[in-house]
């Protein structure tokens, strides 16, 4: 297992919230393990790799493969998994929505090779897509509560909100409007510019902006945010650690410091006390527990 060093730094000051890191964990798959994700019921870990889908059991410490590829993977409380599916048809794009069934193993299409015109959003409230410039779901497969989704939209952010929708450029024309989601309050919305985090309301007013934040993801309470700051030499990943800031953008916390790991895609655990995340040097992934006040 590799040695992981963790340093608690906090780099802002004001606020007597903290986030510490109080103990690791190397989850050694061998499966060139990426992109990790918590389970509804925080008890397994889903993840991709160069031999298909993943999910590993936490207790049992068994991993079980479901599907050849696939990404925005998400398992609900019942065990179900569900997973987009992209195929090519005459040079077009097609998404596709999948549910396997943990229990039965049985895999079965909820969205079929749909021309979309953005990738579609994979929510615990429903599935979400855009198709001809028209915001559609499919409650068939989950509870039909409807709560804020935004999707990354010509150079925008599209903000469906409770059966309405608006276009909003918050950080100007021709940005990227990347990773963009809704805090679980559905008070305030996170987006990403190339390299630079936005914090704004649901009208798209910003309230601050985190330079050097990619891949941001909102802890289970909304007070956190999780991001990774990495660098590349133009072909491959050469460093990168996991940091936090706070909703409000005034208290960032770095959670690892280490030479010989590179942490990525941070996601946190359904009770906020844990962030996994990938060590894309080792092919590895790691578990970060939390102390947060």
């Amino acid at each position: 297992m590799k040695r992981l060093f963790i340093l608690f730094v906090l780099l802002c000051a004001g606020l007597s919230a903290q986030v510490n890191v109080t103990q690791t964990k190397t989850l050694e798959l061998e499966k060139s393990a990426m992109r990790p994700v918590f389970s509804a019921d925080g008890e397994q870990i889903l993840f991709t790799s160069s031999t298909g889908l993943y999910y590993h059991d936490l207790n049992t410490k068994q991993s079980t493969r479901f599907a050849d590829s696939g990404y925005d993977y998400t398992m609900d409380s019942n065990g179900d998994i569900r997973f987009r599916g992209d195929t090519y048809e005459n040079k077009f794009k097609l998404n596709s929505i999948y549910l396997y069934q943990s229990d039965t193993k049985a895999t079965e299409i909820i969205l079929d090779k749909k021309r979309l015109d953005v990738l579609p959003a994979i929510t615990d409230h429903g599935i979400y897509y855009v198709e001809q410039k028209q915001v559609k779901n499919d409650f068939a497969k989950a509870s039909a509560i409807s709560k804020p989704v935004a999707f990354a939209y010509d150079h925008a952010i599209m903000l469906y909100s409770y059966g309405t929708t608006k276009i909003m450029r918050p950080a100007g024309e021709d940005k990227f409007y990347i990773w963009p989601s809704v805090s679980p309050d559905n008070t305030q919305l996170c987006f990403v510019d190339r390299n630079d985090l936005f914090i704004t309301d649901l009208d798209g007013n910003v309230q601050s902006i985190i330079k050097e934040a990619r891949a941001p993801k909102w802890s289970p309470d909304g007070k956190w945010i999780a991001f990774m700051r990495d660098n590349d030499d133009g072909h491959t990943f050469i460093s990168s650690e996991i940091y936090v800031v706070s909703k409000n953008g005034e208290t960032i916390i770095q959670l690892t410091d280490t030479d010989n790991a590179i942490e990525m895609s941070p996601s946190w655990s359904p009770d906020g006390k844990q962030i996994i995340c990938e060590d894309a040097a080792n092919d590895e992934l790691i578990l970060l527990i939390l102390d947060i006040q």
